[in-house]
Order: structure tokens, then C-alpha cells, then sequence
């Protein structure tokens, strides 16, 4: 039977899948990430370059799922921090403004030859004023230190937000639009997906097919 991996480790992209029912395994992979011109050709490409590396160790037939995200501010993308000192860098130019999440997700089925698709989404979080108190607070917790832009949505980051302007899901990692439409054109009628899907959704922004794994 076929199986639906999953190409992350992180717990929010798993959480996402089961709140919609869907039967799946983990692969932790790695790769080389890669910035290109623009965040959403980052995401697209850094996700497909999961997805691939994952098509390798699972059997003809299967489906793999990936995704990436970037954090976005004022033209400038910021990564994981991985540093309390950067964590308060970021925190402290992301208090009272925006931040954008670019999140791309690829899947491809083994095996088919049809290539990978992809899609992305992107969602704007408009923050309120942290204290400085808040800043060291939330750096003590340890969350900024492994998320992008040093903003986790998911967990404590979300007390933080003032508007959120698009999906949350596509903040914690794994964009349901996206995912729904990469889905559909891969694996929609799968037995690890608790409904079969209608045909041809409309693509959220940047889903496109890339051809050749």
C-alpha cells in the first residue's frame, strides 16, 4: 500500500497533518539550503530539494511531502537565529512592524516520472511593541533561537501578534492551501487521505509543476 512521508521534523508541520486526518511517516533529511533573488523561489526551491532527497529512500508508489519557510522583513530574510544575541537582534527590529512567512511546500509520487509540484503561500503577521522584558523572556524560552525571523507562531511567538493577515498554518510551516493543492495533483485519490480531493484547485501563490527529480 501506499505511504505518504513526511519530510520534517518539525512537530508543527505533524500537527498539521493530523488535524486533517491524514496517515503519514516522518523522514528527517538533509540538505543544502539555498537563498535565491526572491523568498518565494527560495521556499519552492529549498522544499524540492527535500522532497527529492526523501523520493530516494522511500519505495515506487509512495507520496513525500516537504516544505520551507522564510521569514521576510522589510525586504531583508531572516533565518534561524540559533544565537540568543541574534534572536534579540531580530526581535528587537520585528517589534511594531511586520513580518512576512513565505512557506513552500513539493510532493511527488516515486516512481510516476511526473515530476514534482509545488506551491507557495505567503501571510503577513503585523507584531505589537515588545518590551525589552519580553524580548529576554521569550529568548529565555528557547523557541526564537531554531525558528526563522526568531518568531515561532505556533507557541509562545503568537502572543506577540497584533493582525494576521493570511493563513496561520502557513506561519507554523506547512500551508494547508499549498499542501491541499500539491495533494490534488500528486495523490488525490491515495488511501492515507481521509477523503479523496476534487480535481484542479486553484493554486495559491506560486504553485506550479516543476518537471524531473
Amino acid at each position: 500500500m501506499a505511504m505518504l512521508f513526511l519530510a520534517s521534523r518539525s512537530p508543527q508541520r505533524r500537527r498539521i497533518l493530523e488535524e486533517l486526518e491524514i496517515s503519514f511517516e516522518t523522514l528527517d533529511v538533509e540538505t543544502e539550503e539555498v537563498v535565491l533573488a526572491t523568498p518565494d523561489a527560495t521556499v519552492l526551491e529549498n522544499a524540492r530539494r527535500k522532497a527529492c532527497a526523501a523520493c530516494e529512500r522511500v519505495q515506487d508508489g509512495d507520496v513525500v511531502i516537504a516544505s520551507d519557510t522564510v521569514v521576510e522583513n522589510d525586504g531583508d530574510v531572516l533565518g534561524k537565529p540559533h544565537t540568543a544575541a541574534l534572536a534579540r537582534e531580530y526581535l528587537t527590529r520585528l517589534s511594531g512592524r511586520a513580518v512576512t512567512a513565505w512557506s513552500g511546500v513539493a510532493c511527488l509520487c516515486k516512481g510516476t516520472g511526473d515530476g514534482v509540484v509545488v506551491a507557495a503561500e505567503r501571510a503577513t503577521a503585523t507584531m505589537r511593541t515588545f518590551s525589552p522584558q519580553e524580548i529576554e523572556w521569550y529568548v529565555g524560552t528557547g523557541e526564537p533561537l531554531t525558528r526563522a525571523g526568531a518568531f515561532g507562531i505556533s507557541r509562545f511567538g503568537e502572543i506577540f501578534v497584533e493582525r494576521l493577515d493570511g493563513s496561520y498554518s502557513c506561519f507554523a510551516g506547512l500551508p494547508k492551501r499549498a499542501l491541499f493543492f500539491v495533494l490534488s495533483k500528486v495523490a488525490a485519490a491515495a488511501p492515507f487521505l481521509p477523503v479523496a480531493l476534487p480535481p484542479d484547485p486553484a493554486p495559491p501563490q506560486g504553485g506550479r509543476r516543476q518537471v524531473g527529480v
